[in-house]
C-alpha cells in the first residue's frame, strides 16, 4: 500500500532533511508533468542518497519521476503513477576537469552553461548545445539531445565516456570510465542514452571535450524550392568541406531569424563551418559557389553574437515544450531520405490550421516539425492517429521512424508516442532486471515501460 503524502513526506524528511523534501502546492506544481503533480518533491544531495531513496521507492512501489532542470519534461506520455519528483538540483559538482586529456566528469544535475563557463577559458567546450543552455548534463543524456554541431563533433553516443547510475534495487554502479578508450565488452552507457531514466538515475557523467575553434561562420542561402535546397545540401556534403552543420529550414516561421529573405514555398540552406580563419574563409567561399550553381537566389553569412543568437533560438525551438495547440514530431531517416521525409510532413493533413514549420538536419537525417492543430477538427484524436500511422508506415520503407515529442494532453495520452521498436522485447527485459517494480518514469518510455 502506497504511504499517504504526509507519511511519505516525513520519511523523505528523515532521509534528506526538511529543507530537501516538500509537499506544499507551489513546490509540487513546479514539478508537474502535463496535469500530473507529485505528492512530494525530494532533492537528495549525494548519489548515495539517491540510491537509498530509490531502494525505498522500489520497496514501497512508489512512482518516481527523475528531474534535472526540467527543460524537456514534455517528452513522452505523462507518468502512470507520480508519487515523488526526484530532483537532482543539488548534484552539480564538477568532479574532475582534465584539460590535458579533454575530459570532464561532473554530477548529472550540472547545467551545460556551467560547463561552458569552466572550459571556455581553456579554449575547450562540450558540443551538446549552445553556451547559455539551462539543460542539465543528465537531462541531455536521458533525452539523447545533441547540439547543432553533431555532424562534425558527434552526438551524445560519441561524446559520453562513462556514467555512474543509481538503481532501484539499491545498487550504485559505474559504467565506462574517465578516459577516451575505456570500454571492453558491452557498452552499458548506451542503454541509458535516450531512456528517460527508465532503467536507473544517472548521477555522474564523463564527457569527451573538443577544442574551441579559432573561427566559425554560417552561410545562409535561400532557394526557390526545397528540391533545389536539398540538391545543394547533398553537393555540400559530397564536396571537400568539413561542415559542422548542414541544415534546411522552411519559409514558415523562420523568416525573421535568418539573414536572407524567404518567400512562401522557398527553403533556406544553413551551412556552418568552424576551424582556422583560413579554413573557414575557404569553406564559406566554396559552399557559396556550390549553392550558386544550384540556382540560389540570395546568400549571406553570420558570425559572432548574431550566429550564437540564431543557433540558440533554433535549439530552444527544437527542444522546448511548444504551444499546447501544436503537435511536434521528430522524424529520423538516412540523410539521403530527408527530402522524402519533408515531403511527407509538408502534406498538411486535415487537422492542421496552417503551414507546417520544420527544421531539418540534412547532415544526420533528423527533422523536427510542428503542426498547428485545428481544435475544431472532427474527431481530432482519430485523425492524428491515422496520419501518424501512415507516416510511420511510409518511413519504415526508408529505415526511418517518427516520434511524437509534444502534443496537447488529450492527444499525448492516446497516441503511440514512440511507435513500434524491434528492440522492445529486449528493453522490457532490461526494465525487469534494473527496475523490477517499475518505479522509474512508469509508462513514459517505449512500449509503456
Amino acid at each position: 500500500m502506497t504511504p499517504s503524502p504526509t507519511a511519505l513526506h516525513n520519511r523523505l524528511t528523515a532521509l534528506f532533511g526538511a529543507e530537501n523534501a516538500w509537499m506544499d502546492e507551489p513546490a509540487t506544481a513546479g514539478y508537474a508533468v502535463a496535469s500530473r503533480r507529485p505528492a512530494v518533491v525530494a532533492a537528495p544531495c549525494t548519489a548515495e542518497q539517491v540510491t537509498a531513496f530509490l531502494e525505498l521507492a522500489s520497496r514501497e512501489k512508489l512512482g518516481v519521476v527523475p528531474w534535472g532542470r526540467g527543460t524537456q519534461m514534455h517528452l513522452g506520455p505523462p507518468p502512470a503513477e507520480y508519487d515523488v519528483a526526484l530532483s537532482l538540483k543539488h548534484l552539480t559538482r564538477v568532479l574532475e576537469y582534465d584539460s590535458a586529456n579533454l575530459t570532464l566528469t561532473a554530477e548529472a544535475g550540472l547545467a551545460l552553461r556551467e560547463v561552458y563557463r569552466l572550459t571556455i577559458p581553456g579554449r575547450q567546450f562540450l558540443p551538446l548545445g549552445y553556451p547559455g543552455s539551462e539543460a542539465s548534463l543528465g537531462g541531455l543524456l536521458a533525452t539523447n539531445t545533441s547540439g547543432v554541431k553533431r555532424l562534425r563533433y558527434g552526438g551524445m553516443r560519441d561524446l559520453l565516456l562513462g556514467i555512474r547510475v543509481a538503481l532501484p534495487e539499491g545498487e550504485l554502479l559505474r559504467y565506462g570510465g574517465r578516459v577516451v578508450k575505456n570500454v571492453a565488452g558491452y557498452d552499458m552507457c548506451k542503454l541509458y542514452i535516450g531512456s528517460l531514466g527508465a532503467f536507473g538515475v544517472v548521477t555522474e557523467v564523463t564527457f569527451r571535450l573538443a577544442m574551441l575553434p579559432e573561427d566559425e561562420r554560417l552561410l545562409a542561402v535561400a532557394f526557390p524550392t526545397l528540391a533545389q535546397g536539398m540538391a545543394a545540401a547533398t553537393a555540400v556534403r559530397s564536396a571537400a568541406l568539413l561542415p559542422s552543420t548542414v541544415a534546411l529550414v522552411s519559409s514558415a516561421g523562420w523568416a525573421d531569424s535568418l539573414p536572407v529573405s524567404l518567400q512562401p514555398g522557398q527553403a533556406a540552406l544553413l551551412v556552418h563551418v568552424d576551424g582556422s580563419h583560413e579554413s573557414v574563409q575557404r569553406q564559406i567561399a566554396e559552399g557559396e559557389a556550390i549553392c550558386t550553381s544550384h540556382e540560389a537566389v540570395e546568400a549571406a553569412t553570420l558570425s559572432g553574437e548574431a550566429l550564437l543568437t540564431m543557433w540558440e533560438r533554433q535549439e530552444v525551438w527544437r527542444t522546448s515544450s511548444p504551444d499546447p495547440a501544436l503537435l511536434q514530431v521528430r522524424v529520423g531517416v538516412p540523410p539521403s531520405s530527408v527530402e522524402t521525409a519533408l515531403g511527407l510532413l509538408d502534406e498538411a493533413p486535415g487537422f492542421c490550421r496552417g503551414p507546417v514549420r520544420w527544421l531539418a538536419d540534412a547532415g544526420i537525417g533528423s527533422v523536427t516539425a510542428r503542426l498547428p492543430l485545428d481544435a475544431q477538427a472532427d474527431d481530432l484524436v482519430a485523425q492524428v492517429q491515422a496520419w501518424l500511422g501512415g507516416i510511420r508506415a511510409r518511413l519504415d520503407d526508408r529505415q526511418g521512424f517518427a516520434v511524437v515529442e509534444s502534443a496537447p494532453e488529450i492527444l499525448i495520452t492516446q497516441l503511440d508516442v514512440w511507435g513500434t521498436s524491434s528492440g522492445a522485447g529486449l528493453l522490457k527485459r532490461y526494465k525487469s532486471r534494473f527496475d523490477p517494480q517499475g518505479a522509474l518514469n512508469r509508462g513514459r518510455y517505449v512500449g509503456g515501460l
